[in-house]
């Protein structure tokens, strides 16, 4: 399930809040309790010493000089009921209620109080030892009780009087509280509304001007996540656009062809006619590999999760490989020239692949007969670098930016390519941070004393595999 923020925030607020006023509602317990108990059994006390202040000596023994009247007033109570007994040392009732449980413990002089259970209720007692000064008699036992009524209605008006005003205050807090989550998420519930109301075409940076300092950094990486996409989506689109302008040629071509094929009844002309279709397949199968690869760059494919620790001496010889053949076909002198030791680096194994691919047909279709290519691999402290030199008619200046341009072919170009070989090798470096430098050097021509260049040596430097690529391969 998913977590709301509002919530969370409400509980780690309201959770304490509420655990104070827990806190707050015992404290207020005892203290009520204490204060209510504590001034009624100070009137016990007192009642105690009021009978203790009626007691004489009459002869040889005390009396209690307590009349009914006098009774009456101490015992007068609407709530309560009162008792009251005095009790010689060995427990004799002097005077007063027969009925009062003797003293528990000795007395002395400090005044002992107890809660017992008699005849039915709940009876608060005093006992305090009474010495008569005037008689040289023992001490005797002055017990008061009372029942509790008072002092529970006494405790209630206390502890409701600091409770409710309490709890009025936490129901309070609890709302200001939810009204002020409510407005502190009230940014993020107009950067949600921001979203929800763009279409799906809709891909432009969402405003940061509305977006609180908490969620910023979301928003950056989302207007970061939508500035990929707008640019995932125009390669795609840019891959549909050049597919469509790109095959409706080759394909409007093969039919024309086997439309003529048909018609034909002369098996010399179908051959022919068939040698033209063969031909344009292999043309349309090598641009529909290069656009391939060219969308496979684009979508940026090649991204961490596909990178791999690999050696690019490996890689080039494997190409190289494939291309003897139409090396020996042209007499061309193609030569490699490894690193002393691996050459290793952080990349994806198929895109390398047709980077070296395309840079060495490049190589081979426009070196002419009999001319030169070589490719060297030299390993630096802290590069790799690939250089692939050809003997064919060099890229003059002016054109050395435009040959990575989709489509792009030099003006007077034979080579009979798609244009898009340069292309992918651009987005393929760049995907590798690899860096490109092109070479041709300048010879001035015997026939018409022009300058011109001669010869092309593509360089393309790439980061070693090193720590930072140990890591990143293992991603």
């Amino acid at each position: 399930m998913q977590r709301s923020i509002r919530k969370q925030l409400f509980l780690w607020l309201a959770i304490p809040l509420g655990a104070l006023w827990i806190c707050s509602t015992l404290a207020s317990f005892y203290l009520a309790l204490k204060f209510s108990n504590d001034t009624y059994d100070r009137d016990l006390v007192n009642s105690a010493d009021s009978v203790v202040a009626r007691i004489r000596a009459k002869g040889d023994h005390l009396v209690v000089d307590l009349p009914p009247a006098a009774q009456a007033i101490l015992k007068h109570d609407d709530v309560d009921k009162f008792y009251y007994a005095v009790l010689s040392k060995t427990g004799k009732n002097l005077s007063g209620d027969t009925f009062l449980p003797l003293p528990e413990k000795h007395i002395d002089d400090a005044p002992q109080l107890r809660t017992i259970k008699m005849q039915g209720h709940t009876v608060r007692l005093a006992e305090i030892s009474a010495s008569i000064p005037e008689a040289d008699l023992e001490p005797v036992i002055v017990q008061v009780a009372q029942t509790m009524n008072s002092r529970q209605h006494l405790f209630a008006q206390i502890f409701m009087s600091m409770v409710l005003p309490q709890l009025l205050m936490v129901l309070l807090g609890v709302a200001a509280l939810s009204t002020g989550v409510t407005r502190g998420l009230k940014p993020l519930q107009l950067l949600k509304e921001a979203i929800a109301r763009r279409s799906k075409h809709d891909l432009s940076p969402v405003s940061e001007d509305i977006a609180p300092a908490e969620a910023y950094p979301l928003v950056l990486a989302l207007n970061d996540l939508l500035s990929r996409l707008r640019e995932d989506i125009k390669a795609q689109q840019r891959f549909i656009s050049s597919a469509s302008h790109q095959l409706r040629t080759p394909l409007a071509g093969l039919k024309a062809y086997s439309s003529l094929g048909v018609a034909y009844d002369n098996i010399d002309e179908m051959r022919s006619t068939m040698k033209q279709i063969d031909s344009g397949l292999d043309r349309t199968s090598h641009l529909v590999t290069q656009m391939l690869a060219l969308a496979r760059s684009d979508s940026n494919s090649n991204a961490a999760s596909q990178m791999a620790r690999a050696d690019l001496s490996f890689v080039v010889s494997d190409v190289i490989a494939e291309r003897v053949g139409m090396a020996v076909g042209k007499s061309i002198d193609l030569g490699f020239d490894s690193a002393e030791s691996s050459a290793e680096i952080v990349g994806d194994q198929t895109s390398l692949q047709h980077l070296v691919a395309n840079l060495l047909d490049n190589a081979l279709i426009y070196t002419p007969p009999g001319g030169r290519v070589s490719v060297r691999i030299t390993k630096r402290d802290n590069t790799i670098e690939l250089a692939i030199s050809d003997s064919g008619p060099g890229i003059a200046s002016e054109e050395r930016e435009k040959i990575f341009e989709r489509f792009y072919r030099i003006p007077g170009s034979t080579g009979g390519g798609s244009g898009l070989g340069l292309a992918i090798v651009k987005d393929v470096a760049a995907n590798h941070h690899a860096e490109i430098r092109i070479d041709s050097p300048i010879q001035a021509d015997s026939d018409d004393k022009l300058e011109r260049a001669v010869g092309t040596t593509f360089t393309l430097t790439f980061p070693a595999y090193t720590t930072v690529g140990k890591v990143t391969a293992s991603n």
